[in-house]
């Protein structure tokens, strides 16, 4: 059983190095974006120490991606830039019908970007 548990967290941690390295953020800027102590993160990549569900949760949102995403197997994974989470942010603050206006134009603009 011991076996299986550390398979999962090296997964974690394999998962977290590869989300890591494709954004091309080195140890020391994951530090400066999430706020996590340098040698905190250092461990969990140099030595395997696990992330608490807290530090893991604010390194995934640094890295673009919800804990949903990072543990779903099956799905692609999609990434949000820092802009995109704004706009989704926002969208969700208006009322219904402007929601559908915005949608309505944003698909008008899609399709007009089709034409060219």
């Amino acid at each position: 059983m011991i076996k299986k548990q550390y398979i999962k967290a090296m997964d974690v941690i394999k998962k977290l190095t590869e989300l890591r390295l494709e954004r091309n953020i080195s140890v020391y800027r994951l530090s400066e974006l999430t706020g996590i102590n340098q040698s905190t993160l250092a461990n969990t990549f140099s030595r395997g120490t696990i992330p608490s569900i807290k530090h893991l949760e604010i390194m995934c949102d640094a890295l673009g991606v919800t804990l949903s995403q990072f543990f779903a197997q099956d799905e692609e994974m999609f990434y949000l830039s820092k802009k995109e989470i704004e706009l989704i942010n926002n969208y969700r603050k208006l009322p219904k019908e402007l929601c559908r206006n915005l949608s309505d134009l944003i698909n008008d603009i899609s399709d007009l970007q089709k034409n060219y």
